[in-house]
């Protein structure tokens, strides 16, 4: 009996199948992942207050008014945030008799942002009707400032009495 030699062994392994080796291209993406190391905090500074209007006649604060609207927000250092808000169309009297209203609008020089510093005159002017992004400050002041203002627009008609109505803001992380 006769066994194969080394020069058949490699005939037969050329003969046997081989998987085949895919030829394709590669690439990759970067990963980001910014650690929050502190919730977010919001402190009301101020209401929106409009003092007393009279009857028929168009009232503004403006954001940079002393009656305006703001927040304190507070969170991770230079952390980039959106700011949005829930606004009334309408203020209702807390002491008339049910349906009586004013129209409140707010357009859009309306609202500022600052960050680090509670300071309106350098703040950045938004439509608070569309909301905005902003960034907490450095190390030493991780804050946010934001102030509002709008216009009331009461009828001639409108029933005397103290107006209500309420804005949210809302401030999340990106």
């Amino acid at each position: 009996m006769s066994r194969p030699g080394l020069a058949g062994l490699l005939l037969l392994g050329l003969l046997v199948p081989r998987a085949g080796l895919s030829q394709g291209v590669g690439g990759s993406v970067a990963i980001d992942a910014n650690v929050i190391g502190q919730a977010l905090t919001v402190t009301t500074l101020s209401n929106l207050n409009f003092g007393s209007v009279p009857k028929g006649v168009a009232t503004t604060v403006q954001p940079t008014a002393a009656g305006a609207g703001a927040w304190q927000i507070q969170g991770s250092k230079n952390a980039d945030v959106s700011v949005t808000f829930v606004l009334p169309a309408l203020l209702t009297n807390i002491q008339a008799l049910p349906g009586s209203t004013m129209p409140v609008s707010f357009g859009a020089t309306s609202a500022r942002w600052n960050r680090a510093t509670n300071n309106v005159a350098a703040a950045t002017v938004f439509n608070p009707s569309v909301g905005t992004t902003g960034k907490l400050g450095p190390p030493a002041n991780p804050f946010l400032y934001i102030w509002i203002g709008g216009t009331v627009t009461p009828a001639a008609a409108a029933k005397p009495g103290i107006y209500t109505g309420t804005i949210i803001v809302t401030i999340a992380y990106l």
